[in-house]
């Protein structure tokens, strides 16, 4: 892993850390549009 020596928890934590701060695939325009429909479904609830 370089030089940088990680336990099982520093693994799962560094994990969980790209999975979420990844743009998991997909253009900006499929990620816009979903991030405005959930915008749009939060104003609803208000």
């Amino acid at each position: 892993m370089g030089k940088y020596q990680l336990d099982d928890k520093g693994r799962k934590q560094v994990q969980r850390f790209h999975e979420k701060h990844s743009t998991g695939g997909v253009n900006k325009k499929d990620r816009v549009a979903s991030l405005r429909e959930q915008f749009l479904q939060k104003t609803k609830k208000k």
